[in-house]
């Protein structure tokens, strides 16, 4: 049985017309590209030829690797390829040698810089947290011969047997406790408020409490001890009878003691803010001395800086005298041979 072809439908299929003219469009096309390929020769002046012939120094191996591309540290690689620009229109380097050699002066400069920007950093670690490190250390110094000053009274008036410490050695040391509660602001600022708490319980209870008696000899004891006496007197009325400095005084004695007690505190408040102004001008005369000595990076840091600017150093020098030495060479001029100098022992 024959088998019958399958008809065309040639209702689709493109007319010769059509292939032609489907044909002569990509001719034009091709044409048209040709033609633009020829105008694409790339730069024609002298600058733009430059430009385009230190491509291969800008990204080479150490180009790419010396800038730092991402991350808190990112560097400006715009400032790196107008470097490399500069330092090829001064040498104007022939040949992947001297590129090469170009590159490593390049990436020298720029390493040095670091340096630089390293030991800015070392100097702002310090002078940047200065002021509140400075107030951290003066708080806690407060606050340790506060806390000093407390344990220390239940000692006062014996000897310590564990220790054997002389008693007019441990006043001494009560006494340095209250002059460093006078050096600070913050300790200023505390005796302040314990003198108005003083001024706040003689108004409101005719006298100062036990408690509050107690600090104020204890912080003032060795500073102004008349004033701390003075304190104590007030510091029970007389129908209690209690306390050391208790007495039978009637109410128009109390009253005058409670007076002049006021009129000391407010001598005392005055005092105190004379020796706050006192102490800030130290303390800022401090902290701008502490700030000076801060203008240099600490020991170990220099030495570090130091050592690796030391070795940029080295590489920088070679690789410009290499340079300057290939250059030379292809110019026809005469070079010396290298000098090598042997520093070690001979055998």
């Amino acid at each position: 049985m024959p088998v019958q072809k399958p008809s065309q439908d040639f209702s689709t299929s493109p007319s010769p017309e059509h292939s032609a003219r489907k044909r002569s469009v990509s001719e034009r096309r091709i044409q048209a590209n040709r033609r633009n390929a020829l105008r694409s020769t790339g730069p024609t002046t002298a600058r733009g030829k430059r430009n385009v012939s230190r491509n291969a120094i800008k990204h080479g191996f150490l180009a790419r690797e010396v800038v730092i591309a991402a991350g808190d540290g990112e560097e400006n690689l715009k400032e790196f390829h107008d470097l490399i620009d500069k330092l090829c229109e001064y040498y104007e380097p022939v040949g992947i040698v001297e590129e090469s050699l170009v590159q490593t002066i390049a990436t020298c400069w720029w390493r040095k810089a670091r340096v630089i920007r390293g030991e800015n950093g070392e100097i702002r670690k310090r002078l940047d947290t200065m002021r509140v490190d400075r107030a951290l250390r003066d708080s806690d110094k407060v606050n340790l011969y506060l806390t000093v000053s407390k344990m220390e009274l239940g000692f006062l008036g014996r000897e310590n047997p564990a220790d054997k410490i002389p008693l007019i050695e441990q006043w001494a040391a009560m006494q340095r406790v209250q002059t460093t509660l006078r050096s600070h602001h913050s300790g200023l600022a505390y005796l302040h408020a314990l003198l108005e708490n003083a001024k706040e319980e003689i108004t409101r209870d005719g006298h100062i409490s036990a408690e509050t008696s107690g600090r104020i000899f204890c912080d003032f004891g060795f500073w102004n001890c008349l004033f701390a006496f003075q304190c104590g007197y007030a510091s029970a009325p007389a129908a209690e009878g209690e306390g050391e400095f208790a007495g039978a005084v009637d109410d128009k004695e109390a009253k005058k003691r409670s007076a002049a007690v006021l009129a000391a505190i407010e001598h005392q408040l005055e005092t105190i803010g004379i020796f706050k102004d006192y102490a800030s001008e130290r303390e800022e005369l401090t902290r701008d001395a502490e700030a000076r000595s801060f203008s240099l990076p600490p020991a170990d840091a220099t030495d570090k800086l130091l050592r690796y600017e030391a070795h940029l150093d080295r590489q920088l020098y070679r690789a410009m005298d290499q340079l300057e030495r290939l250059q030379r060479q292809r110019m026809g001029e005469p070079v010396p041979p290298p000098l090598n100098v042997n520093l070690g022992r001979g055998t």
